[in-house]
């Protein structure tokens, strides 16, 4: 087992379990913020595409 894609996995893991987290203060608190509504589509994309990233090269070494 590669210790890099377990690593990966587990950051993953932890960040959606604070973003789970923070749906809490988010509904009570920030939900008219405009900068928390940004940070969190920014961390969307940023996130996305780096899932994107990780499934290219997970088909390129499929097909070795």
């Amino acid at each position: 087992m590669k210790l890099i894609p377990l690593r990966a996995a587990v950051v993953h893991y932890c960040m959606a379990g604070v973003w789970a987290l923070l749906v809490i203060p988010t509904l009570l608190f920030w939900s008219s913020s405009v900068l928390w509504v940004g940070a969190m589509s920014l961390y969307a994309n940023f996130v996305g595409h780096l899932s994107a990233a990780k499934a290219s090269r997970a088909e390129q070494e499929a097909e070795k």
